[in-house]
């Protein structure tokens, strides 16, 4: 037992695995903070609506530590699948790195909504949030599908008629 906690420590401080652990987090923690945000707003519940916010946060931080343990286990992860699989490694990794802002964007949308917590325009922010939130959501979604592409290839793509 003890021996297996030590090699699971090991195992989640190496880049690679670690890049895998946080990659499905911005995803899932939008998804989880939008339906607390939305849930909290219609009981009219402050509390759970600061936790969706800080939820939201970050998980959307999350990308920052993502995208560096991703970036120092590119050569390893290059070196261990096939070469022509490369190419398309690297390109969602540069798309990663190119939307990263938008997480940051919504990291310190949600800091600014806690701000404004119980303030005039309080509300004002979380209707923003909650659009922002959505949206990148999708965004989430649409990168994940890219990446299991990538790295499943069993995972089909669907052809229209």
């Amino acid at each position: 037992m003890w021996r297996e906690v030590i090699t699971l420590w090991q195992s989640v401080r190496d880049p690679e695995y670690a890049h895998l652990l946080l990659e499905p987090l911005p995803l899932y923690g939008l998804a989880t903070g939008l339906i607390l945000l939305t849930v909290a707003t219609l009981v009219g519940e402050t509390k759970s609506r600061l936790l969706a916010l800080v939820l939201m946060c970050l998980a959307c931080a999350s990308v920052g530590p993502y995208l560096s343990f991703r970036l120092s286990a590119m050569p390893r992860i290059l070196a261990t699948r096939p070469v022509a699989v490369g190419p398309q490694i690297e390109r969602q990794t540069h798309l990663r790195q190119q939307v990263a802002w938008a997480y940051y964007l919504m990291s310190g949308a949600c800091l600014v909504a806690l701000g404004m917590a119980g303030r005039r325009h309080g509300r004002h922010a979380l209707v923003i949030i909650f659009l922002g939130g959505t949206a990148l959501f999708w965004l989430s979604l649409w990168l994940h599908k890219k990446e299991c592409e990538v790295y499943h290839p069993n995972i089909r793509r669907l052809v229209g008629p």
